[in-house]
């Protein structure tokens, strides 16, 4: 979890002490320790102390799971309360201990509630697949229950899940029935919560006038309210809208008055969001570096917080401030980020924008190869957002959720000739009897007729929607090989074939993550097959090459450099081109006792290779490689493993190459007692001691870079 991430192991341990010493509380002091430990989490969160609160609450959780008595309504209460923090991850955990209790209690309605609780905070993760599962389990209990209040509000947040999936056919579906619930029963909140999302769609269709019809009914069904939270999330959404339309002033004006309506709340989600709209409203403005200073702020909160929609919506318009800059690499990394998380989360919108952008910035840099295979990317893209909108299905639906809308005007006038009408019965009470019955045979067979029409239509509009679906998976399958290409021109170096430096940054976390939990998870266990091993390789005198023999000779040497780095490592291993003559290796799931083993293997094995690069004879070569334990130093936390690992292992090959080249120098561990004869190293890096291996005589031989300064 980054600088405010708290170890695992610690929590455990902390837990556990927990639990020995709150063994024997009895029912009533537990429930009061559980009063001000609740307080202490909701302190920390307004504070904003998220890693604290995290920490605490899953304390909190454990002591509570060892007091059997304790209420599952605690454990609801307190995830409600990290949920409207946007805590959600940690927000899970505490729900799903309320639905264990609640389901051993056997309280239906209350673990169908719990189950909705888990899918809006598996949605704000874009965890969609997930929430959905919850979706459904609790409308099977809601419809047992014959609850419709809950019906409704898992049908609003079904319409949700599917309109951040981009599926807009199916998502007005569930909206617009929710929508008629919450207004026959007056529930003006959830009434215009569906109005504003049912707005959300006709935005991301471009139906500007539509968009704003449902935001502004919105937002005058609660103008009476005092809720700041769902009046301000109104304002900044019809900002959203005017910045899309390009009435920027306007949209600076309705989106901050959102954002104050909102500052008084605790929803830090919200304001995170609006602060994002505000930032590129400042963009459009020409305020480009106060924009991206919020612009950065939101993406900072969506990234701690993990979500992954407001970190995509985020870094799209920081790709494109900085394309409004002209500083065209800029936009191009963003873009390129941006990309890679669009496609994990699988919005093919975003993926469109991200795409364009690289576009745009390729054909501003003159890299005009790269762009037209970005044109070609997109175009395939296209054509799958195109075949998977249901465009005949939406026009059957906004008619009806229109209708719905205008409702309260009919109750109105309906109301208004309430009386007029009462007393047109009395007196035509015998016509209206001989015409009623008429009416009635007239209606029943218009209602047969119609019957048999839907029927009709509902036959052919299953034919249609199979062949969508054929027709859909022959598109994915295009796709598919769309996202290789996109691989093959982002994450690989064209020379060699090797992965880049964009892979190693995609790839990277993940791995030193899996590695300190794997350590954490099992601190006496084997670690044989625990360790990351980090090895930096640099052929020697690679200049000469290039001087004496021309770059053509150069290229030949590097892409049979490449080729025994494949012969040497395992086809599990990272291998990146570093940048020139430099290669990085990251071996996964190793012994650090392996470090010295592969080491000399490799410089033997380039030693030992005749280089052809088009001669009589081949030339040989050497190579110089430093290499490290990732992290050396096990208090790193994973933000700044890679960077502390980077400067050892960048430190150990210089020293190689000082003390003769074709060798190795590199960091098998570092010791947590302090160690008398410690190396320049150690001093470097402020180890207490390490365990030092080199192909040279020995350590006293090895010429550091700092000791050679000295000297001089």
């Amino acid at each position: 979890m980054g600088r405010e991430g708290f170890s695992t192991l610690r929590v455990l341990m902390c837990a556990l002490l927990v639990a020995v010493h709150f063994a024997h509380v009895n029912p009533v002091k537990a429930l009061t320790i559980f009063d001000k430990e609740f307080a202490d989490v909701e302190s920390l969160l307004h504070a904003k102390q998220y890693a604290n609160a995290d920490t605490k609450a899953l304390l909190l959780l454990e002591q509570a799971l060892q007091q059997q008595h304790m209420p599952a309504d605690m454990f609801s209460s307190l995830g409600e309360l990290l949920q409207n923090a946007s805590r959600f991850e940690v927000s899970k955990a505490i729900f799903n201990a309320a639905l264990e209790r609640y389901t051993t209690e056997g309280e239906l309605e209350k673990m169908a509630s719990t189950l909705l609780q888990l899918a809006t905070s598996e949605r704000h993760l874009s965890n969609y697949n997930t929430a959905l599962t919850y979706v459904r389990r609790a409308m099977s209990i809601a419809h047992i229950e014959r609850n419709d209040l809950l019906k409704a509000k898992l049908n609003l947040e079904l319409g949700i899940i599917r309109q951040q999936q981009n599926q807009i056919e199916v998502a007005l579906e569930p909206l617009k029935q929710a929508l008629d619930f919450f207004r026959e029963n007056r529930m003006s909140n959830e009434m215009s919560l569906s109005l504003l999302r049912i707005g959300d769609i006709y935005s991301l269709l471009n139906q500007a006038s539509l968009a704003h019809t449902y935001y502004q009914d919105a937002f005058d069904s609660i103008e009476g309210s005092t809720d700041p939270r769902l009046l301000g999330t109104i304002k900044t959404r019809i900002g959203a809208l005017l910045l899309k339309t390009g009435a920027s002033a306007q949209a600076t004006v309705a989106i901050k008055e959102g954002l104050e309506l909102l500052q008084v709340t605790n929803d830090v989600g919200a304001i995170a969001e609006a602060k994002m709209l505000m930032g590129r409203a400042l963009v459009e403005n020409g305020e480009t570096a106060k924009g991206r200073e919020l612009l950065m702020e939101a993406m900072r909160f969506a990234s701690s917080s993990g979500q992954a929609k407001l970190m995509i919506d985020g870094r799209l318009a920081l790709a494109q401030a900085y394309m409004k800059e002209q500083d065209f690499e800029r936009a191009l990394a963003e873009a390129k980020s941006g990309t890679i998380d669009a496609r994990k989360s699988r919005d093919l919108r975003g993926q469109l924008s991200f795409l364009s952008l690289q576009l745009s910035a390729f054909v501003s840099l003159g890299e005009f190869k790269k762009a037209l295979d970005i044109q070609s990317v997109i175009q395939q893209l296209r054509e799958v957002l195109l075949d998977s909108e249901n465009k005949s299905a939406i026009e059957g639906l906004q008619a009806e959720i229109e209708l719905i809308r205008q409702s309260r005007t009919l109750e109105k006038l309906e109301e208004s000739k309430q009386l007029a009408l009462a007393q047109a019965e009395r007196e035509k009470l015998q016509t209206t009897l001989v015409w009623s019955v008429s009416l009635a045979v007239m209606l029943l067979t218009f209602l047969v007729w119609s019957r048999y029409k839907q029927r009709r239509q509902t036959i052919i509009l299953r034919r249609e929607v199979r062949q969508q679906t054929l027709d859909l998976h022959k598109k994915n399958e295009e796709l598919q090989a769309a996202y290789k290409t996109l691989e093959e021109v982002s994450l690989r170096d064209p020379l060699t074939g090797l992965y880049n430096r964009h892979y190693l940054e995609s790839q990277l976390p993940g791995e030193i993550r899996r590695s300190q939990f794997s350590a954490r998870q099992s601190p006496t266990t084997d670690k044989a097959k625990q360790d990351l091993l980090c090895l930096l390789i640099d052929i020697d005198h690679f200049k000469r090459v290039n001087d004496d023999y021309g770059h053509i000779a150069g290229d030949k040497v590097l892409s049979s450099f490449a080729q025994v780095l494949k012969n040497v490592f395992r086809q599990t291993d990272l291998i990146i081109r570093w940048g020139g003559e430099e290669f990085l290796v990251v071996c996964r799931q190793s012994n650090r006792e392996e470090l010295p083993e592969l080491a000399e293997r490799c410089r033997e094995m380039v030693a030992s290779t005749p280089f052809d690069i088009g001669l009589d004879k081949p030339i040989k070569i050497t190579c110089s490689i430093g290499f490290s334990l990732l992290s050396p130093d096990k208090k790193d936390n994973s933000d700044v493993a890679w960077e502390r690992t980077f400067a050892v292992i960048d430190y150990a090959l210089y020293a190689s190459k000082l003390s003769g080249r074709n060798g190795w120098v590199g960091v098998i561990e570092t010791l947590d007692t302090d160690f008398k004869n410690r190396t320049p190293i150690d001093e470097k890096f402020n180890f207490t001691g390490s365990r030092i291996a080199t192909s040279f005589n020995n350590i006293a031989s090895i010429q550091w870079p700092d000791t050679l300064d000295n000297k001089q």
